[in-house]
């Protein structure tokens, strides 16, 4: 059966398929150098200088691109062997890489600046035969840097020796992978061009496997430093988040109050100038007053989320790729030698732990917020429902009045029509007795009260059963 026609195929399969092969190790021999910077990209231009740069590079050493990540990810050998020179360009979401892999480097010195400074030498007059120059700071800001140096080394080789090639400090090593076949030490400290400096004893790894570890120590201070950056932003929000949260805490105390009052005496309350007032009758703050100020405190804390809540949710990410890349190494603890693993529980743990307990308290002050913002709205609900009860009861009681006074207006005209349809009679009986009939005017006159009255009477009550309803009041 023949294949459907590549049209059917997804726009995105190969991409997504390539996807798995993205950022390929780069293979690496015992006297290798690498110098690994990562930039962050704060502004726009950033990003285009770096594709201009890396395009006008490619295009001048006549190499083809990468078939599928190209964009994001490029190779390219300056020099070929014996001293191979190679630079690795990796574009992120918001910082970039550049590494530069340079073979056949001299044993390691304590000098660590010299041959670091002739490996970036020899870049630069390579770029300038190219007709380019070195990237500057239209690249970005940088934020790691990496000196990594794979040397030959005995696995009897005493550790001593290497405390003078990071002038004395404190070392972290392990020995690395489950074969054992590979040595880490390092002082996590900056040397005078502001690079880390490790190391990496080679005994025995494979090519592949070696550019697999340098990776993995690359990806773990790039993204322990880009991790570290919430740090500023959360000893920054410590003093306003107590500020906030007794602010908090004081609204909810008066609310009590005004919760522990009759509702009779908060229903006269007013809004103050200064926000959260009280009554000048009664001495409780006014809920108007206490909704302004719990929604200013509401506002403030979505700016401190919108403004701050992005970077502690990157620096989580990036917290987990740093223990991913510690956990790839598998490392063996040395005998009286701090590893990688505890050096990062001890020093860069605790400023992690202050990123994410700010965060949980960013959080959790916001739900405070919003539950104390719905109980003072359900208590405002509240006073303005029995408001309307004590409205309409009024309201009611003006209809019942108006009742009254309209059946004493009613009587009052019942007398009045009466009177007045009794005179209208007594003139009829006049008349009549006038034309020669002998009419008891008197006895006419008083007999019609009555009978005008109570016919006046149930008038009034037909219309007002017609108009009102059948149960109208008589």
């Amino acid at each position: 059966m023949n294949p459907l026609p590549s049209s059917h195929e997804h726009s995105q399969r190969h991409i997504l398929h390539e996807e798995v092969h993205a950022r390929p190790p780069i293979a690496l021999w015992p006297e290798e150098r690498v110098c690994s910077q990562a930039f962050l990209l704060t502004e726009p231009s950033h990003r285009s200088n770096q594709k201009a740069f890396i395009e006008s590079l490619t295009k001048a050493l006549q190499t083809e691109t990468h078939p599928v990540h190209g964009q994001n990810f490029r190779v390219l050998e300056l020099l070929p062997e014996p001293r191979r020179l190679l630079l690795k360009w990796e574009l992120h979401g918001e910082f970039s890489t550049l590494t530069v892999y340079e073979q056949g480097t001299p044993e390691i010195e304590p000098d660590w600046t010299a041959p670091r400074q002739t490996m970036l030498n020899r870049l630069r007059s390579r770029l300038m035969d190219l007709g380019l120059t070195m990237p500057g700071a239209d690249f970005g800001e940088r934020i790691s840097a990496v000196d990594i140096a794979i040397r030959r080394a005995d696995p009897e080789e005493d550790a001593a020796i290497y405390a003078p090639l990071f002038s004395g400090n404190t070392l972290v090593g392990a020995s690395i992978l489950a074969s054992g076949k590979a040595q880490v030490w390092t002082d996590f400290q900056f040397d005078a061009m502001g690079f880390i400096r490790i190391l990496v004893n080679h005994q025995g790894m494979g090519s592949r496997q070696a550019g697999r570890v340098v990776q993995r120590l690359v990806d773990i201070d790039t993204y322990r430093m880009m991790s570290m950056l919430a740090l500023p932003r959360a000893k920054s929000l410590s003093e306003p988040l107590r500020k906030a949260e007794d602010e908090l805490a004081g609204l909810s105390g008066q609310i009590a109050l005004a919760e522990s009052a009759p509702v009779e005496q908060l229903q006269s309350m007013g809004a103050t100038a200064d926000g959260v007032g009280h009554d000048m009758n009664t001495g409780l703050p006014d809920h108007e007053g206490l909704l302004k100020g719990v929604s200013l405190l509401a506002a403030r804390v979505e700016e401190w989320i919108s403004a701050h809540g992005l970077r502690f949710t990157a620096s989580e990410a990036y917290v987990d790729l740093v223990r991913r890349a510690i956990l790839e190494l598998k490392e063996t603890p040395l005998p009286g030698v701090q590893n990688l693993s505890e050096f990062m529980d001890r020093r860069f743990e605790p400023a992690m732990r202050t990123c994410r307990w700010t965060q949980r308290r960013l959080r959790e002050l916001s739900d405070r917020v919003t539950r104390t913002t719905q109980i003072l709205r359900t208590r405002i609900e509240f006073m303005n429902e029995r408001q309307n009860q004590a409205l309409l009861a009024s309201m009611n009681r003006r209809a019942q009045l108006q009742l009254k006074l309209q059946q004493t207006v009613e009587g009052l005209s019942l007398v009045v029509l009466t009177y007045y349809s009794v005179g209208l009679v007594n003139y009829l009986a006049k008349g009549l007795r006038g034309l020669g009939l002998d009419v008891p005017v008197d006895l006419v006159t008083a007999l019609a009260i009555p009978v005008i009255a109570g016919l006046l009477l149930l008038g009034i009550r037909r219309a007002r059963r017609r108009f009102v309803g059948p149960d109208a009041p008589l």
